[in-house]
C-alpha cells in the first residue's frame, strides 16, 4: 500500500509529519508523492497565517481529488484551532490536532477495518504532557530534525499557536539522546534541534535546561557530525548556553537564528514580545563578541497594527545597524481570537507591500556583505544534491554554496573555497572530500 504526506508551516510540523511516516514505513507501506493515486494521504497543517489557513485547505483537497477512495487524514495547528471548518470538507476520513499524532497509524487502520470517520480534537487547556513521537529514518533529506519541545507560553499578541498547542512542555533527555544516536548511525552529518520554543526547554524539568542538554549531546556527536539550532528567542540566549557552544565550536553551528518581529520598541510592547532592542542589541553583541563570523539570522514582520511610517523608520534603522545575515521578511496577518485582532489603526496591504519590499532590499546587501567575508576562504558544506554535475548544500554557518562536481554525493561532506559571492547562492570551488 502506498502513503503519501504533506507538511505545511515549521520545522516542528516537518519532523511530526516525518515521525507519523515513519510507522507507516514501519509497517510495509511505500512512501509516494503527494500527486500520485494512494492508499493514505497526510496532511499536516498550519494556521501562522492567513495563507497558510488557505494553504491547508487547498492542500486537503487536493488529497481527495488525487484519489476519491484513499483515506485522507489531516492533523496539525489549522485542525486544531479550526476542525468545524475540515470536518465540513467532504472526503476527510480521519482529523486530529495537536495530540494524537502517535496513534494516527492506528486510526487508519481502523479506518480500513470499520469505514467510519474517525474526528478528535483535543482542547489544548487539556494538552499537558509531551508526545513522544520517533523518528528513526528522514526519507530524502541529509538534514535531521529532532523536536525537543512544544506548546508555548509566550502569547505574543499576534499568534495562535499558544491555543493550538498548548503550555510549554519539554521532551525527556534520554528519548532526545537516543534519537540523535540512531540518526548519526544512519550516516546523517547534521541534526537541527527544533520546537515550537526550543530555547524554552527544560524551564518543566527539574535542575534541567536547554544548555544541559546542549552539554550532554556534545558527548555523542560524531567526529564529522555537527548540530544546528533552529531557532531560539532572545531572551532564551543565557550566558551558561553561550559558554556551552564556546566551548564546543566545532560540534555547534555557528548559526543563530533570533526572531527579532519588529525594530520599534513601541510596536514590541503592542506585540507582547519580552524584549525591547537594547536588550536585543546588547545580546547580539555579547553573541558576536564569542563568534565573530557566525551568521545571525531574523524574522520581522512588517505592517502590525499601528505601525507608523516613523516606527518603519526606527526599525530599518535599528535593522540596518545590527547587520544581519539573512532575513525572512513577511506581512502582519490578522490571526482571529487574537489580541492583536481586535487592535484599531490597521496597516493597508498597499504600505505592507511597499516596506516589505523597503526590507527585502536592504536584506539583499546585508546578506552579501556578510558573505564577503569569506570570500577566498574555506567552509564545510554537507551536499544536499548533485544535478548534472552541479553540487549544492549548506556550510555550518548556513550559506547556501554551489560547486562543481561530478563525484560529489548527497551527504558528502566537503571542503570548498568560495570563489563568487553571491545571494542566495554562493559559488566555491572542491578543496577536499570526506
Amino acid at each position: 500500500m502506498k502513503v503519501s504526506y504533506y507538511s505545511l508551516g515549521c520545522k516542528v510540523n516537518m519532523y511530526e509529519a516525518e515521525a507519523v511516516i515513519n510507522q507507516f514505513l514501519d509497517n510495509g507501506f511505500e512512501l509516494s508523492d503527494f500527486n500520485d493515486v494512494c492508499d493514505v494521504y497526510i496532511i499536516n497543517t498550519c494556521t501562522v497565517t492567513a495563507h497558510s489557513d488557505q494553504k491547508s485547505r487547498q492542500m486537503i483537497r487536493k488529497a481527495i481529488k488525487n484519489n476519491i477512495d484513499g483515506v485522507v487524514a489531516v492533523m496539525g495547528c489549522f485542525a486544531e484551532l479550526n476542525s468545524e471548518d475540515v470536518e465540513k470538507i467532504d472526503g476527510v476520513d480521519i482529523l486530529i490536532g495537536t495530540s494524537r499524532r502517535h496513534l494516527l497509524y492506528s486510526y487508519v487502520m481502523e479506518f480500513f477495518e470499520k469505514k467510519k470517520k474517525i474526528q478528535i480534537i483535543d482542547k489544548y487547556q487539556d494538552i499537558k504532557e509531551y508526545e513522544e513521537l520517533k523518528v528513526n529514518r528522514f526519507e530524502n533529506k541529509t538534514r535531521g530534525f529532532v523536536k525537543i519541545q512544544d506548546g508555548c507560553d509566550n502569547f505574543c499578541s499576534y499568534c495562535r499557536i499558544p491555543y493550538a498547542r498548548g503550555k510549554s512542555r519539554s521532551r525527556k533527555k534520554d528519548d532526545v539522546i537516543n534519537e540523535i544516536k540512531i540518526l548519526f548511525a544512519t550516516g546523517i552529518k547534521e541534526i537541527v534541534l527544533t520546537g515550537i520554543n526550543t530555547g524554552n526547554y527544560g524551564k518543566d524539568l527539574v535542575n534541567y535546561s536547554f544548555a544541559n542538554l546542549l552539554e550532554d549531546l556534545s558527548t555523542i556527536i560524531p567526529p564529522l557530525g555537527r548540530i544546528r539550532i533552529s531557532s531560539i528567542e532572545v531572551t532564551e540566549i543565557t550566558d551558561k548556553l553561550l559558554n556551552v557552544l564556546n566551548e564546543n565550536k566545532q560540534l555547534f553551528c555557528e548559526h543563530f537564528h533570533i526572531p527579532l518581529q519588529s525594530g520599534a520598541n513601541k510596536i514590541l510592547e503592542k506585540m507582547n514580545r519580552k524584549y525591547n532592542t537594547q536588550y536585543f542589541l546588547e545580546k547580539i553583541n555579547k553573541i558576536r563578541n564569542l563568534f565573530p563570523l557566525c551568521n545571525i539570522t531574523t524574522d520581522i514582520m512588517v505592517g502590525f497594527n499601528g505601525e507608523t511610517e516613523d516606527d518603519f523608520k526606527e526599525e530599518y534603522e535599528f535593522i540596518k545597524n545590527i547587520g544581519f545575515g539573512e532575513m525572512h521578511v513577511f506581512p502582519y496577518s490578522r490571526r482571529p481570537n487574537t489580541k492583536a485582532y481586535k487592535m484599531d489603526k490597521i496597516v493597508s496591504n498597499s504600505i505592507k507591500d511597499f516596506r516589505k519590499k523597503q526590507l527585502q532590499t536592504l536584506n539583499e546587501i546585508m546578506a552579501i556583505d556578510y558573505r564577503n567575508k569569506f570570500l577566498n576562504e574555506t567552509v564545510e558544506v554537507i551536499v544536499e544534491k548533485n544535478i548534472n554535475g552541479i553540487a549544492y548544500g549548506h556550510s555550518r554557518n548556513y550559506l547556501q554554496v554551489e560547486f562543481k562536481s561530478k563525484i560529489a554525493k548527497e551527504n558528502d561532506l566537503v571542503k570548498l573555497r568560495i570563489v563568487e559571492v553571491g545571494y542566495p547562492i554562493s559559488k566555491g570551488e572542491i578543496h577536499e572530500i570526506y
